[in-house]
This record gives C-alpha cells, structure tokens and sequence, in this order.
C-alpha cells in the first residue's frame, strides 16, 4: 500500500511566517508561540489547544503533554527560542485553565488555530506543494516539518524522535526518515564520474 511523504517546511520559510506576526500586541504575542510550539515541539492541534498552565514547566524546560493521541502521556523539551516564546505569553495571559486562551481565559478551539496557520502562511506566501496544487501551511504540517528538522540535526535516533513524536508504533516515525535523502544526494555529488 503506498503511503505520501509528509508535507513540510524548512527554517527559512517558518521565519517568513513568524514575520508576519507583531509579537507586541497580546494576541500577536500569543499567535507566536503557538506557531513556535508547534515548529518548535511538534504538537498536535489538539495538544495545544489542551496544554495548561501546570503542562509548561519553565523551570526543567520540559512541556507535559498528557492525553494525547492514544492516551499517551509524553514530555517534549523547550527550545531555548520556544521557551522565550512560552515565556512571553506567560507574563501576559488572561487567567484561565488553559495555557493558550482567548482574551476572555476561554479555551481556544482546533478551528482557530487552524485559520492561524492558513492566514499566515497566506500573508507570507509561503505554500505546501502538493501533487500540482500549492496549498496554505496547516497545523499538521509545523509538526512534519519539528520531525522532519530533528531527524536531519543527525542529533537524535528514529526511537527518540519516536518519544518526541507521541507515536505508539515505531513505524508511524519511519516515514520521516525520507529527510537522509539530502545526505545521500550530498554523497552523489561527490562522487567520481562514472563515465570513463
């Protein structure tokens, strides 16, 4: 049965898409470090809608994820640049249950942050190809491109972005190994002609 490469980003157009954003005004503020944890953790849409206050421990730099797909419990560590993020909307945010929230403390649905994604990624022009159509970011495709980035640091194993990931079989996590393709074609590049 054949199976699509996940669609993603790299750095640059994340950054383009980060620029579109006025992190001084509150909401701006917000809408940032939701678009980093998502980049920068590789959280579900519905994981971070769910976070609390007590999930982002800014003391061990760790986010408590808990329930997630499965009922999985798992813990992601914060970025040094995501925790700065995090850090900010927290000295700002309206009292709440939630973590991410409306101005009002209301939990914030999937629907919001989906339209986050689709209006910046619109405003910075940055597109998924897919097949022959160019489609808007998706929430989905920030954590594609948060497995896709941590696989191609070479820093970490298939099993670790597995943990990271929240990935109930070790299979689910392989289909990114797709990103050691830029390794291979480095090597190609280096190799001696074989036309004699």
């Amino acid at each position: 049965m054949s199976r699509k490469l996940p669609k993603f980003i790299g750095q640059n157009q994340f950054k383009k898409m980060l620029d579109q954003i006025n992190p001084n005004c509150i909401t701006g503020c917000r809408n940032y470090a939701i678009l980093m944890i998502m980049y920068g953790a590789g959280l579900r849409n519905s994981e971070v809608c769910n976070l609390t206050p007590a999930d982002v421990n800014f003391e061990t730099g760790l986010l408590y994820i808990q329930d997630g797909k499965g009922g999985k419990d798992r813990y992601v560590p914060m970025s040094i640049d995501l925790k700065e993020s995090l850090e900010k909307w927290e000295e700002c945010r309206p009292d709440g249950k939630f973590f991410f929230s409306t101005m009002k403390g209301g939990q914030l649905n999937d629907r919001y942050i989906r339209d986050l994604c689709y209006r910046t990624s619109e405003k910075a022009r940055v597109y998924i190809q897919d097949g022959k159509e160019q489609k808007p970011v998706y929430p989905h495709a920030l954590r594609h491109s948060f497995a896709t980035e941590t696989l191609n640091s070479g820093d970490f194993t298939i099993r670790e972005l597995q943990e990271l990931m929240g990935h109930s079989d070790v299979s689910t996590t392989q289909v990114y190994t797709h990103v050691t393709l830029g390794g291979i074609a480095e090597k190609f590049k280096n190799r001696k002609s074989i036309v004699k």
